[in-house]
């Protein structure tokens, strides 16, 4: 299910790659977001899995504080990594420019990092890396108009005569930052962020006839803007294990901790033109549909629905520049913060294990869960919920937050809000049956309400 770590993971910016010498293992190549406020961590683990079920996390990857001596890193944003003759090599930005360090096997340790001139490029690059065919490498980089060129045999440096400063760009493309080559049959896919749809939340598509363009844009694969009120990028790429693609993404969980932005993982299908169907974020993800019967973490909720609020961006708003892209992204975020409006997840650790739970639904926000398989049907809903001096119900939903209503649940005041106030409450529900998509929205049960109503621990059909 997604997302597809242990909760207390966050492995945004994945890069997915299944090697050569190992085609029954996927590797992820991940950043390590830093719980408390917007950075990343100095260091990076690298994940892998035979069965898309099970990781295994190699902590670290790759540390910058052991494999960096011109420079003091502080903060390491997305890399990737790739191999070459028997050789890993592991791209990442540090001192302004993109630079490699240098590993025998896949999981790492990548030690002996080296700096690649003419790649300057301030605080974050993004770099990405591709072998072609004929064993030829290309490295990627930039934010807003990305830069490419081939790769000298050593790995480290630039050709600097096939130099391309405007592969794809924001204006043409919706290009924001985090770019991915991949190859499929005899064309190039180039997966990036992109802002086309006003916010940098989508992973979009351009294709080529060679690893340096030209490009045209041919869609996004999938959106998660929908995933949290913080959602403000995404960041991944496809990858083909065991003859069956999928995307590779993040979804931001926590609310405003930049620790929440978690990876996930969705089969994607390619028509006979080799265009990529757009998919939805699920919480299955790769698996089949979930079993209604089975108790479900409120928090694996695959995006949340909330009653629309209003921002009112000036045309004055960051100096009179037209508010899109990456600026509506900045704005729109600001103006959220300030609200501090919505259902999202909460973490905290218990005894030693880490936990998370919904919180902060107030009238009219949804939880989404994608997908549920009812069988041959089921009579009641149970689920796991605290409230404080408000009463409320939890409508229950199909196939959407205006799809028909199989029940509402009444939830009562608890005497407090949190894991140490959760009590079990009980309703009954339509006869359903089959895969549908569950919807659970809040409601104050008398007249209009804006406060906080109540959190959801876990619920489940009987």
């Amino acid at each position: 299910m997604n997302p597809i770590l242990p909760l207390h993971y966050s492995a945004p910016d994945g890069e997915p790659h299944v090697w050569a010498e190992d085609p029954n293992t996927l590797y992820i190549y991940a950043s390590n977001d830093r719980t408390g406020g917007f950075n990343m961590d100095p260091w990076q683990s690298v994940w892998s899995t035979k069965d898309l079920i099970n990781w295994t996390e190699h902590k670290p990857g790759f540390d910058a504080r052991e494999a960096v001596d011109f420079d003091q890193v502080e903060a390491l944003p997305a890399s990737d990594c790739i191999e070459k003759n028997g050789k890993y090599y592991y791209y990442f930005t540090a001192a302004g420019k993109q630079c490699v360090a240098f590993s025998d096997r896949p999981e790492g340790p990548f030690l002996h990092a080296k700096p690649i001139e003419g790649t300057e490029f301030p605080n974050c690059g993004d770099p990405a890396v591709f072998v072609d065919d004929d064993g030829s490498a290309y490295l990627y980089w930039g934010q807003f108009s990305l830069r490419g060129c081939r790769l000298k045999d050593n790995m480290y440096e630039l050709d600097k005569e096939t130099i391309n400063t405007m592969l794809i760009t924001e204006d043409e493309h919706g290009f924001h930052e985090g770019s991915s080559m991949r190859k499929r049959g005899d064309l190039y896919y180039l997966i990036y962020c992109d802002t086309d749809r006003g916010s940098a939340t989508c992973l979009s598509y351009a294709v080529g006839k060679t690893p340096l363009g030209p490009f045209e844009k041919r869609g996004v694969i999938i959106d998660n803007i929908d995933g949290d009120i913080s959602a403000w990028n995404n960041h991944g790429s496809i990858v083909c294990f065991h003859d069956q693609w999928y995307i590779v993404y993040h979804r931001a969980c926590l609310g405003y901790e930049m620790g929440g932005r978690k990876a996930c993982m969705e089969p994607i299908y390619f028509d006979e033109n080799g265009d990529i169907k757009e998919v939805k974020m699920t919480t299955q993800g790769i698996e089949a549909p979930i079993d209604a019967r089975k108790r479900m973490d409120a928090w694996r909720a695959c995006c949340f629905y909330r009653e629309k609020t209003q921002f009112d961006i000036g045309e004055n708003f960051f100096w009179k520049y037209p508010v899109t892209g990456w600026r509506q992204t900045v704005a729109r975020n600001s103006i959220r913060n300030e609200k501090d409006t919505g259902v999202r997840a909460f973490h905290y650790v218990e005894k030693g294990i880490h936990k998370e739970y919904l919180t902060k639904f107030k009238k009219g926000d949804s939880a989404v869960y994608r997908y549920l398989d009812f069988g041959n049907g089921v009579s009641k809903f149970r689920c796991s919920a605290s409230s404080y001096l408000a009463h409320c119900r939890i409508e229950i939903h199909l196939d959407g937050a205006d799809g028909p209503l199989i029940g509402s649940c009444e939830i009562t005041d608890t005497n407090g809000f949190g894991p140490w106030n959760f009590q079990t409450f009980t309703c009954n529900v339509k006869p359903v049956t089959g895969v549908h998509e569950v919807c659970l929205t809040t409601y104050p049960e008398k007249g209009e309400c804006s406060t906080w109503l109540c959190d959801l621990d876990w619920f489940e059909f009987v």
